[in-house]
């Protein structure tokens, strides 16, 4: 109780002296962060918004230049467990004005899938850190002793869980940043300084095909409300244009205003942008812009760009081959000669020549098969027939996943791969999606019997029939 009491005597005179402006909240003001370190809004947000495997660092100056405070400086290590885990360590330190808190942080995120569209993902934020008061010779000066001094600092735990669905590119995010926490330094209060502060998300991201040429383009709007104990809630939006070689953003939260920002990615690794924020209240007036900067280092490995042979060389090769050709025509007309002199031979050569017209006509008989082939869906059955696909052969395709994303993609195939299997795809120019399939098949009967056997045993999760009927 004296505790409580000397902090509350504490918070009024905090409060008196800055009667003249707003006060500022508690919480970590990361707001703004969409493109790299995210995940301070939400855990989950290492899953895809952090580009895991990658060095992230963001540091903000609240309403100041660059030499005052309040600020925050957050440096934070994603790294990816395959394709359904993210962990990370981070070093956070936050100064609210009235408290400096400097520790570290961990995160994990784990994905759930519920169907082709549809995941849950789950998350959590550990922060350890140290709390100190940040103005000692303020409090000082309003008559409190260094021993009541010392009961506002100490060593703390807090978590932040969080959760979001996924549908599509579609996401409902929920976040806690500090649910609960332990003050380990008060051997008196095991749960001291546990509070709620609440953040809900929408956002969507929409594929740019005009900078698909550069890679995964996109732009992602994002509404969310944010509680805070003791304040009105905050609430905003931010939209984000981001493509491999810049960012753009831009942004409004009822509290601290109007922001905008930009940066460029550099050789595919190394990126570095900034972010000015305006206040539009008018108790912010005499307040000077705040300030961001971030910068962020990807370790993974660089896509490779497949050198084109110059017109000369096309014009050697192709000269070459035309003289191999040749070679192989007149080698084929000798042994043709010889054969003619021989009865064996010629009776041998036509017996080959009818076993080719009849596989010939086989093949041709197996296609009329697949054309005419009717198909009788069962109930809830996941079924999809097209008349023909270009470079497709006719026939029944057992599809394991579909994405549009590129990355999502190659990290899908490289998963089945790695567990034994020979994973075949094709893409579909009508909806830009790359179809990832285990096997095709002549007839449905097939196909349904590798389906429902779980591709005999080898792949566990669901698949669907794509048919391709044929001309």
């Amino acid at each position: 109780m004296r505790r409580f009491s000397v902090f509350l005597l504490c918070a009024l005179f905090w409060l008196g002296l800055r009667a003249q402006g707003p006060a500022l909240p508690s919480d970590f003001r990361q707001h703004s962060l969409t493109q790299y370190n995210a995940s301070l809004l939400n855990a989950t947000y290492a899953y895809d918004w952090n580009r895991p495997n990658s060095l992230s660092v963001w540091s903000r100056w609240q309403w100041q230049t660059i030499d005052g405070d309040p600020s925050s400086i957050f440096a934070n290590y994603s790294h990816a467990l395959g394709s359904k885990s993210i962990v990370g360590l981070g070093f956070l330190q936050h100064n609210t004005g009235v408290f400096l808190n400097t520790g570290g942080n961990a995160k994990y995120v784990y994905a759930f899938p519920l169907n082709d569209d549809v995941k849950l993902l789950a998350g959590i934020n550990a922060f350890a850190f140290q709390q100190t008061v940040a103005d000692e010779l303020y409090v000082a000066n309003e008559g409190l002793s260094q021993e009541e001094l010392e009961s506002f600092e100490g060593f703390r735990v807090k978590f932040s869980p969080a959760l979001r669905l996924m549908v599509n590119r579609f996401g409902v995010g929920l976040a806690f940043e500090n649910a609960f926490g332990f003050n380990l330094s008060d051997s008196e209060s095991a749960t001291a300084n546990n509070f709620k502060t609440i953040l809900g998300t929408l956002s969507n991201d929409f594929p740019l095909a005009i900078f698909q040429d550069w890679g995964e383009s996109f732009f992602r709007p994002v509404l969310y409300i944010k509680s805070i104990p003791d304040m009105d809630s905050q609430f905003g939006i931010n939209g984000l244009l981001s493509t491999p070689k810049f960012w753009v953003q831009g942004g409004y939260n009822s509290f601290y205003g109007v922001s905008g920002g930009l940066g460029a990615t550099f050789a595919k690794s190394f990126s570095i942008g900034g972010l000015v924020e305006f206040g539009m209240d008018t108790e912010l007036d005499a307040k000077d812009p705040s300030l961001e900067l971030i910068a962020s280092y990807y370790f993974g490995k660089k896509e490779e760009k497949v050198r084109e042979p110059e017109p000369k060389e096309v014009e050697e090769v192709a000269g070459e081959d035309q003289m191999n050709e040749e070679a192989l025509r007149q080698e084929e007309l000798e042994r043709q000669r010889q054969l003619a002199l021989q009865r064996e031979q010629d009776s041998i050569a036509r017996a080959q020549q009818l076993a080719m017209e009849l596989k010939a006509q086989r093949e041709r008989d197996s296609i009329s098969a697949l054309q005419t082939q009717k198909v009788e869906l069962r109930p809830n059955e996941k079924y999809e027939e097209v008349e023909n696909e270009e470079g497709l052969e006719p026939g029944f395709y057992l599809i394991a996943n579909v994405y549009g994303t590129q990355k999502y993609f190659d990290n899908f195939m490289n998963t089945l791969r790695k567990k034994g299997l020979e994973p075949k795809s094709f893409y579909r120019k009508l909806n830009k999606y790359n179809y990832v399939y285990l096997e095709r098949y002549n007839s449905m009967d097939e196909a349904r019997k590798a389906r429902d056997s779980k591709f005999f045993g080898k792949y566990p999760d669901k698949t669907w029939i794509f048919r391709v009927r044929g001309n």
